[in-house]
Protein backbone atom coordinates (compact mmCIF):
# COMPACT_ATOMS: atom_id res chain seq x y z
CA UNK A 1 0.00 0.00 0.00
CA UNK A 2 1.22 3.43 -0.70
CA UNK A 3 2.62 5.27 1.92
CA UNK A 4 1.09 9.09 0.91
CA UNK A 5 -2.22 7.39 -0.64
CA UNK A 6 -5.09 5.57 0.74
CA UNK A 7 -5.95 2.46 -1.84
CA UNK A 8 -9.14 4.17 -2.40
CA UNK A 9 -7.37 7.43 -3.79
CA UNK A 10 -4.70 4.90 -6.10
CA UNK A 11 -7.72 3.18 -7.36
CA UNK A 12 -9.04 6.87 -8.23
CA UNK A 13 -5.82 8.12 -9.30
CA UNK A 14 -5.75 4.96 -11.92
CA UNK A 15 -8.98 5.38 -12.68
CA UNK A 16 -8.75 9.21 -13.91
CA UNK A 17 -5.01 8.46 -15.94
CA UNK A 18 -7.23 5.35 -17.89
CA UNK A 19 -10.10 7.67 -18.21
CA UNK A 20 -7.90 10.10 -20.13
CA UNK A 21 -6.08 7.73 -21.76
CA UNK A 22 -8.65 6.42 -23.08
CA UNK A 23 -10.22 9.89 -24.61
CA UNK A 24 -6.95 10.71 -25.59
CA UNK A 25 -6.77 7.44 -28.23
CA UNK A 26 -10.43 8.04 -28.82
CA UNK A 27 -10.26 11.89 -29.89
CA UNK A 28 -7.02 11.09 -32.16
CA UNK A 29 -8.81 8.10 -33.95
CA UNK A 30 -12.01 9.98 -34.44
CA UNK A 31 -10.27 13.43 -35.66
CA UNK A 32 -12.37 15.22 -33.20
CA UNK A 33 -12.55 19.19 -33.80
CA UNK A 34 -10.50 21.30 -31.38
CA UNK A 35 -12.68 23.91 -29.88
CA UNK A 36 -10.95 27.18 -30.03
CA UNK A 37 -9.73 28.14 -26.99
CA UNK A 38 -8.03 24.88 -26.03
CA UNK A 39 -6.58 25.18 -29.90
CA UNK A 40 -5.48 28.69 -29.41
CA UNK A 41 -3.90 27.84 -25.88
CA UNK A 42 -2.01 25.11 -27.78
CA UNK A 43 -0.65 26.89 -30.69
CA UNK A 44 0.33 29.67 -28.40
CA UNK A 45 2.21 27.32 -26.01
CA UNK A 46 3.66 24.48 -27.78
CA UNK A 47 3.94 25.39 -31.44
CA UNK A 48 7.73 26.49 -30.57
CA UNK A 49 8.57 23.23 -29.67
CA UNK A 50 6.88 21.72 -33.35
CA UNK A 51 3.21 21.05 -32.46
CA UNK A 52 0.83 21.52 -34.96
CA UNK A 53 -2.92 20.56 -34.86
CA UNK A 54 -2.93 18.59 -37.89
CA UNK A 55 -5.97 16.16 -38.17
CA UNK A 56 -7.81 18.02 -35.77
CA UNK A 57 -7.55 21.23 -37.28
Amino acid sequence: MSRYFSEKQVIEVVAVISLFGFLNRWNDTMATTLESAPKNFAADQLSSQGWVAGKHD
